[in-house]
């Protein structure tokens, strides 16, 4: 208030002095005025420019990042129950038999075309709201389930990827601006940290202009994502679709184009992958964030089964040509008998009792068991599996799995293969009832039986 009447006593006496001033006198008084405006804010504009290139002279003698980083290492703390106040139930089947009920789960959780529907209008909504940032950009949708169908942990991992198509030089020009404000020198911006920004800036888009609701993201991982959940007015509960949303991320069109590639040449392998991601997901040891191999890698275990074991499927190659992944089939395959149902108990009894994942390679370029010999792979930290992509044959998916997620495996490996020596008598609910962890008091004695194995 005080600085408010100093002003207004000013302006007073200012307009008392120049009612005595003539007009010649009253002009040289405002000329001087605008002469020391001007120079006032060229002195100030100097001052901030030399300032600027002050902080740009210390950035640069920042010393670069190194660009090869070390491997994502989840925390080893082990998750405890929490009361929920709408639990998840187990599945319940009508079929009598185990194979009759795994062709029952199929025939729900195959992406019906409603499910195939309902991603391509999420992509294309998506794209609608980020083009008016990133012009040129593209995005697709890709269902792997039957995302009108609720299942356990549908959250933790969505059946739905968004992923966002964008030359990575229109990504630094259309992001320069928020990438400054952040004091990013670009000199220091790899692909990665431009990857990372482009999808903070579609997602507080997204959420601030498309209806999205932000839950969770995963920047540590190899893959950077968030998840989110749509607009709850496109979808028919009404309370939204759990998404995985990326940028120029390669594992859903590399996974969609395996998939497809197995189905033409036996349906049952699209099953079987169906039955082990679901399996994965139900009994919680498929969240990468916890150690676990990502859904992909099941992915890969499960075609690597049908090559090895069962001679099923040849020996698999991809690559990627323009914006299409393109698999290469390297042979023929050999019938099998068996429903998904039995295929799917061999698949446990495989990674359970014959092969060693520590001391094998699983690659579907190969097709065949391998034994990782010294220098096979160019490893700087040694993984504890080792489960190479093939469309990118140094990228290994097992990278992620800490010795805790490996312990979880191996857990959910017996526990699945005491089931199924039932045989037809197995029960599918009991399979894929859902994991829950430890109470908070047991967790002591559950991180001592880690440190013992199994």
């Amino acid at each position: 208030l005080e600085s408010l009447e100093g002003r207004g006593v000013l302006l007073l006496a200012s307009l008392a002095v120049t009612c005595f001033l003539e007009l010649p006198q009253l002009l040289l008084l405002g000329l001087c005025c605008i002469l020391y405006i001007l120079c006032r804010n060229g002195w100030m504009r100097l001052q901030l420019s030399r300032s600027a290139e002050d902080s740009g002279s210390l950035l640069s003698k920042i010393p670069p990042r190194p660009s090869s980083r070390p491997p994502f290492r989840p925390s080893s703390q082990l998750p405890f129950r929490q009361e929920s106040k709408v639990p998840v139930q187990p599945p319940t089947f009508q079929s009598t038999g185990f194979s009759a009920q795994v062709s029952e789960l199929l025939e729900l959780i195959t992406p019906s075309e409603a499910s195939e529907r309902v991603a391509k209008e999420l992509a294309a909504y998506t794209q609608s709201i980020i083009q008016e940032m990133l012009s040129g950009a593209s995005v697709e949708g890709f269902a792997n389930a039957d995302v009108l169908r609720g299942t356990a942990f549908g959250v933790a991992v969505p059946e739905i990827d968004l992923v966002v198509s964008a030359d990575p030089d229109c990504l630094e020009q259309q992001l320069q601006g928020r990438l400054s404000k952040g004091g990013i020198p670009k000199a220091r911006m790899d692909a990665r940290k431009m990857q990372k920004s482009a999808i903070r800036a579609c997602t507080d888009l997204l959420v601030a202009a498309g209806g999205f609701k932000f839950r969770r993201s995963a920047f540590r991982c190899e893959e950077p994502k968030v998840t989110l959940m749509g607009p709850s007015t496109m979808s028919v509960s009404g309370q939204g679709i759990p998404v995985d949303f990326s940028v120029n991320c390669a594992t859903p069109g590399c996974h969609a184009a395996l998939v497809t590639a197995c189905g033409e040449i036996d349906p049952r392998s699209r099953g079987l992958i169906l039955l082990v991601r679901r399996w994965s997901k139900d009994r919680g040891v498929c969240h990468v964030a916890r150690g676990h191999l990502p859904p992909y890698g099941w992915t890969l275990l499960a075609i690597f089964f049908l090559q090895a074991k069962e001679k099923l499927l040849p020996p698999i190659s991809g690559s990627k040509i323009g914006n299409d992944y393109v698999v290469q089939i390297h042979g023929t395959g050999h019938s099998a008998e068996g429903t998904v149902g039995s295929l799917f108990s061999r698949f446990i009894g495989f990674y359970r009792n014959e092969i060693d994942l520590q001391k094998e390679v699983v690659s579907l370029r190969l097709g065949t068991r391998e034994t990782i010999s010294l220098g096979t792979f160019d490893d700087e930290v040694r993984q504890l599996v080792h489960i190479e992509d093939p469309f990118d044959a140094e990228r290994n998916f097992g990278a992620g799995l800490s010795s805790e997620g490996l312990q979880r495996l191996r857990e959910e490996l017996l526990r699945a293969d005491n089931m199924l020596l039932a045989g037809e008598e197995a029960l599918l609910s009991e399979v894929l009832e859902p994991w829950a962890p430890p109470d908070k008091h047991l967790i002591p004695e559950a991180e001592a039986i880690n440190q013992q194995g199994i």
